[in-house]
């Protein structure tokens, strides 16, 4: 890739992206609008992400941030009882729980130890072509030959440069964090499924647990899901969720896009898309981070076609895992949001 590159986000696609690039001796700004200092949802690493870790010389310096060892996951999918899932006959080892900020924090701190131009709260407003490539328009304008979508499941870029999202569903994630009470141990990852969607529960550092409501955005609205209230009356009816979330409360309900999506095309003339801009899945397959990264390797060693190759395998591996995963559950076979996720009858129109 020749010439000067602009990296638009600083998740880990992005800043994965410019460390590669600025491994390779290109001129590359990275611009993530946050400072990292809010909570980011995406905190249960799995055992996949270990040996991408190693493969980017980020190793020593992800186990000094103090992510906490999950060694198992454990869930009421499919029936009533809890099942637990072992990490033991992994090949990579463990999972993990991490202030996922931090995780995108370390990344971007790679990148500008490698060369990368990290501009940290500065937010793009658009991308325009100009003769030779584009303009970025930011609060300091910049122009790069090539730039590099990594705006998230937005691809704001990417579309407006023609590309357009085959959209799969409308998934969204409706979570409260809890400081856990003194005492209580962290556990680890937690599913349960209920009629309209499914709980997840995971820890995280310093004391605090993240508990989830997934379920589709109409749904949500009507139930008034991301309100306090009707967050606790959906958690009512999910018994083994409910003993998770006890503690005090930190900070609001917050509500994030979940929806899983394919970019297409994932490139085009002087830009490409890398991460969920590219391939947005569910959090259930627990592959959003390792693919994040991986897209954001692949992308920027090329060829171009290897790439596109690369994230059209992922999306059809992705397509089937999620209609086994969701098929496991029959008690709620009935229900559109089982029913639909089971069949996969396609992209959801709009």
């Amino acid at each position: 890739m020749q010439g000067d590159v602009a990296v638009v986000g600083g998740g880990p696609a992005g800043a994965v992206a410019a460390l590669e690039l600025a491994r390779r001796g290109a001129a590359v700004t990275l611009f993530e609008r946050s400072d990292y200092g809010g909570l980011r949802m995406g905190e249960t690493l799995p055992p996949a992400v270990n040996p991408l870790l190693r493969a980017l010389g980020v190793w020593d310096r992800f186990v000094a941030s103090g992510p906490v060892p999950s060694y198992q996951t454990a869930s009421a999918w499919g029936g009533p009882e809890v099942a637990e899932r072992s990490f033991v006959f992994s090949p990579h080892g463990h999972g993990w729980h991490t202030d996922r900020a931090g995780f995108d924090r370390m990344l971007a701190d790679a990148a500008a130890e490698a060369g990368a131009d990290v501009r940290r709260g500065v937010a793009v407003r658009g991308v325009r072509r100009v003769p030779g490539g584009f303009a970025v328009d930011a609060d300091a304008p910049v122009r790069a030959a090539v730039v590099v979508d990594a705006t998230g499941r937005a691809a704001r870029i990417a579309r407006s440069l023609g590309a357009r999202r085959e959209r799969l569903d409308r998934l969204v994630c409706v979570a409260r964090v809890f400081a856990r009470p003194p005492g209580t141990p962290p556990g680890d990852t937690f599913l349960e499924a209920v009629p309209d969607g499914w709980w997840y529960a995971s820890p995280l550092p310093a004391g605090r647990r993240l508990v989830a409501r997934f379920a589709d955005a109409r749904f949500a609205a009507a139930t008034g899901l991301a309100t306090a209230a009707g967050w606790s009356a959906a958690l009512a009816s999910a018994p083994r969720s409910r003993e998770l979330a006890a503690g005090t409360p930190i900070g609001p309900v917050r509500v994030v896009s979940a929806a899983s999506h394919r970019l297409t095309p994932v490139s085009g003339p002087g830009w490409l898309a890398v991460g969920d801009a590219a391939l947005a899945v569910d959090p259930l397959s627990s592959g959003g981070a390792a693919f994040a990264m991986e897209s954001g390797r692949r992308a920027v060693a090329g060829p171009e076609e290897d790439y596109r190759a690369f994230v059209r395998s992922a999306a059809v591996e992705y397509r089937a895992v999620r209609r086994e995963v969701y098929g496991w559950e029959r008690r709620f076979a009935g229900n559109a949001f089982w029913r639909d996720r089971a069949e996969d009858p396609g992209p959801a129109a709009g």
